[in-house]
């Protein structure tokens, strides 16, 4: 694509961002203000797909359960672009205030999807009116399920969303960035996420006679303790991990040894290798511990998402579009964060890449972390993720 080109289509594009602004906004709430959790985004996907369809692009509904395949075919022969979208939301109950708050007590939209999918119908409006200039196609992926484990990515691909992609782009709302700028990171970009089950039994007796008892609560403090050993002994310092333990339940009075206690945690890694070395030690801890202490134990990793790697050419590649239509002054160097993204699953299969979009604007007090029941964004920021997303699947299109 020549620079003249390059830049007519960084004009059409920004008009049709702002002829389609409103549009996108009023979507943006209507879908906040009817959140659906994982798998039961059914007003969502129908929604979705009555939009794309109006727009022209035709549609697979049912996919992954609730998901949805938008298919745009350009005017020219080419490769194919996915751009996706996640639909669900938390529940959590929601104490914003605003004029359209969730209708569904309990449920809420705090980690910025219903942004996310009204951005994804953005962009499509947008593609759609540049139909005849695409050298490709474009394939939009609406999914349920980002927000649970085993995550609605892996399913969306065994149902062929993937088929014949050759690249891949998604972002994700931030609150630690201003309104309206981007950031990327190339390499590894978000952890995988296992959660952990572990099961600690002993003998129940007396507590003023604990010598005729096995403790499953001392054995499980010397097992909590002896875990962080993992990260301060066992992982490179210049490598990042992390392991928690959430939940201890055990016991029910203030004299009683209970027979058994129940511990929950969480373990992050940034390399598959680490995961599974972790995984390794974590069960090789637990039970040398509860052996020395004549207790025995049952531990159960449940494997969360693996690990988001960012292609690094197409990480480069997105950064410079976003510096061709935004400028240099609105585009940072995102942080790795140890928090899971299913994006992972899709960035096993086709190089692409994940960035993050700032939504923060301190001056209206919308500074607001995800997953928190005071989370909002700054609409504005809804016209740079649209624009974005449509000039990165028309530069992809046209490499």
């Amino acid at each position: 694509m020549s620079i003249v080109n390059s830049m007519q289509i960084q004009e059409k594009i920004k008009s049709l961002t702002e002829k389609y602004y409103p549009e996108v906004v009023k979507l943006r709430r209507t879908i906040h203000a009817n959140p659906e959790l994982a798998f039961e985004e059914h007003e969502t996907s129908k929604l979705v797909a009555d939009i794309l369809e109006k727009n022209g692009v035709s549609v697979k509904r049912g996919v992954a359960k609730t998901g949805i395949i938008g298919t745009l075919k350009g005017g020219n022969k080419g490769k194919v672009v996915a751009l996706r979208s996640d639909m669900d939301a938390l529940p959590i109950l929601e104490a914003t205030g605003l004029p359209f708050a969730s209708k569904k007590e309990g449920k809420m939209h705090a980690c910025g999807h219903d942004a996310h999918t009204a951005i994804g119908l953005g962009a499509a409006m947008i593609l759609s009116e540049l139909k005849n200039e695409l050298h490709g196609e474009v394939r939009f992926l609406f999914q349920p399920s980002e927000e649970r484990n085993p995550g609605g990515a892996s399913f969306m691909i065994e149902d062929g969303a993937l088929d014949g992609v050759h690249e891949i782009y998604g972002l994700h709302v931030i609150a630690q960035h201003d309104a309206g700028t981007v950031g990327f990171c190339e390499g590894e970009m978000m952890a995988s996420a296992d959660e952990l089950y572990i099961t600690i039994r002993g003998k129940s007796g007396h507590g003023a006679r604990p010598h005729f008892a096995v403790d499953p609560v001392v054995t499980s403090a010397q097992v909590i303790t002896a875990l962080q050993t993992l990260i301060s002994r066992n992982l490179d310092p210049f490598s990042q991990g992390v392991i928690t333990i959430g939940s201890i339940h055990g016991g029910f009075a203030p004299n009683i040894i209970p027979e058994d206690v129940k511990l929950i945690g969480t373990l992050r890694s940034m390399t598959k290798e680490w995961r599974e070395y972790a995984h390794k030690r974590v069960k090789e801890i637990t039970e040398g511990i509860c052996a020395a202490m004549g207790a025995t134990c049952e531990v159960i990793i449940d494997k969360g998402y693996p690990v988001l790697r960012n292609d690094f050419a197409k990480t480069i590649f997105a950064e410079g579009c976003a510096r061709e239509i935004f400028g240099v002054n609105r585009v940072f160097k995102a942080e790795r964060l140890m928090g899971a993204e299913d994006f992972a699953y899709y960035l096993e299969k086709v190089p692409g890449t994940f960035y993050r979009l700032g939504i923060r604007n301190q001056k209206q007090g919308i500074t607001a972390d995800i997953h928190n029941d005071h989370f909002t964004i700054d609409e504005e920021a809804l016209k740079t993720g649209v624009a974005m997303q449509a000039y990165l699947a028309v530069k992809a299109l046209q490499s």
